[in-house]
Order: structure tokens, then sequence, then C-alpha cells
């Protein structure tokens, strides 16, 4: 983690508009501070990661209803998106934390909790690569295989696709890859009973319990 401070006023200011779901203030926050030289991992992990994560667990106690979720969301992608070009344009070298091939299971096409995941393990410093929804067994490992990924993450919102989570790990087993990836679930219609019962590594209830998952499992 770096050590250089965000100025209260730009951490106030993006933490604000992150939290309200406001993705144009979000987005001119962003550009605010890092044109003022505050430091973009600084950025990252003072602001952006603490107010994601704060918004995820205002929800899980329902104080927040899943619109404004979804919102703050959206503004931590957009917000996160600024950060990462200007650390690309600038040079610099980001150590990633490892590579999480995340998607939504074949039949369901549900995002809305999947896009949340992204943006948190994007903010913690993971690289994302995000297979979108309806998404088949093989092409999970497949894209596994292609980015050398560490991490194989499922969602299932309904019970009548949830058995997508279970072709994953049966054909991870069929190809002998299940000990090469961690592979999690999460999603409505799982549990931790069914992580066990299909031989998964790991199941998370919530998008910051997710974070906190691949952060041991990998470690």
């Amino acid at each position: 983690m770096t050590d250089k401070k965000v100025p209260e006023n730009f951490a106030e200011d993006l933490s604000k508009a992150l939290a309200g779901g406001l993705k144009e203030e979000a987005v001119a926050a962003t550009e605010a501070a890092l044109a003022a030289g505050v430091d973009p991992l600084a950025l990252i992990q003072q602001v952006v990661v603490p107010t994601l994560t704060e918004v995820g667990r205002r929800f899980e106690d329902l104080d927040i209803f899943l619109p404004e979720l979804m919102a703050a969301g959206e503004a931590g992608n957009a917000s996160s998106k600024v950060i990462e070009d200007a650390v690309t344009s600038s040079g610099m070298q980001v150590q990633s934390k490892g590579v999480i091939i995340l998607g939504t299971v074949k039949g369901d096409i549900h995002d809305i909790g999947k896009n949340i995941v992204a943006s948190l393990f994007k903010a913690h410093g993971y690289k994302v690569i995000d297979v979108g929804k309806d998404v088949s067994a093989a092409t999970f490992i497949e894209t596994a295989e292609e980015n050398k990924a560490d991490v194989i993450a499922a969602s299932a919102l309904m019970s009548i696709t949830r058995a997508g989570c279970r072709e994953i790990a049966d054909l991870l087993s069929e190809l002998q890859l299940e000990d090469k990836y961690k592979f999690i679930i999460g999603g409505g219609s799982t549990d931790q009973e069914y992580a066990d019962e299909i031989g998964a590594d790991g199941y998370a209830f919530a998008a910051s319990g997710a974070v906190e998952l691949v952060n041991s499992l990998l470690q």
C-alpha cells in the first residue's frame, strides 16, 4: 500500500460521489484529484476500496437497496477506469495480486452482483477477466487457461441455473485442472453447503466477502 495520503477535500468529494452512485461526479472528482497530483494508487486504496466496501456492507444490512448498490458499482467502475488509464499512461507498474475469471453461469442472465464484485476485485488490485453472463463451463476454463488465471469465480442467481457451477467443477475435475485454479461460487441460489457438495474451494455471500475469500485462498 502506498503511504501517500489523499488530501481530505479530494477524498471527501470522491467518496461522496461513489456512495451516492453519482457516476459523472465520481469521474469529475477522480480527474480533479489526479490533475492535482494525487497518487492514483492512493486514490484506489484510500478512497475507492473503503467506500465501495462500506456501500456493500450497508446493502447487506438493508440500509440501502439494490438500485443504490448498482449505482455505486457503476460509479466505482467509472472512477476506476479513469485511474487505470492514468496509471497506464504514466508508465507506472502495478503488481497484480492475481488474475480472476469472473462470470455468470450458463442459462443465467443476471449480472448485477457480478459487476459489483468485479469493481471490488479491481479496486483491491486483482486483474479481472469478465466473461459476462450465460457462460458455459468450457468458456470459463478456456479463458482461465488463456489468461494464466489464479481463480475462477462463478455466479448463479437462480436455483434452476446453479447446476452451471457444478458443471464447471466437474469439467475442472475431468480435465484434471482442479488443483490448478481456485474455484469459488456466489449468487442468490448458492450457499456454503452447495459449494462443499460440488467441491468448490469457497463460497461468498456478499461482494466484500468474495474479496476476503480470494485474499485468503491466494495467501
